[in-house]
């Protein structure tokens, strides 16, 4: 089956640095940024959480095998992916509401011609 690698997305992992008094602090560092993807929306859900209820959406992403550095191969639950990217600068902490998918697994689509990223965005979760 022929993809088009029509939309673009910024993969990123997160990892952790220090503030100057030795905090602790979450960062986000690109791994692939503006990367051509196919992308395909999945079946979405609503479940009760702490007594509010709470949608999601799953999408799967589909990028050429290589766009990612084999250093950061496999992508991990870690990770995450900001889709759509229009106006979204390199190693953006808090991109907008409904832009963060978080990476639920990826799968090696023949040998190593394609990466199947399956992902959930919830509506509870903003950055």
């Amino acid at each position: 089956m022929q993809r088009r690698y029509d939309r673009q997305i910024i993969i990123q992992r997160r990892t952790l640095t220090q503030s100057s008094s030795g905090e602790p602090i979450e960062a986000w560092a690109d791994l692939a940024y503006k990367c051509p993807a196919f992308v395909a929306p999945t079946k979405g859900s609503e479940k009760i959480a702490s007594a509010e209820e709470v949608a999601s959406q799953e999408a799967t992403f589909t990028i050429r095998f290589h766009s990612i550095p084999s250093a950061f191969r496999p992508l991990e639950p870690r990770d995450r992916i900001i889709y759509p990217v229009d106006g979204i600068a390199a190693n953006e902490q808090s991109p907008q509401v409904g832009r963060v998918y978080d990476i639920l697994s990826s799968d090696e689509v023949g040998r190593q011609v394609d990466l199947s990223i399956k992902t959930q965005r919830r509506a509870d979760v903003t950055s």
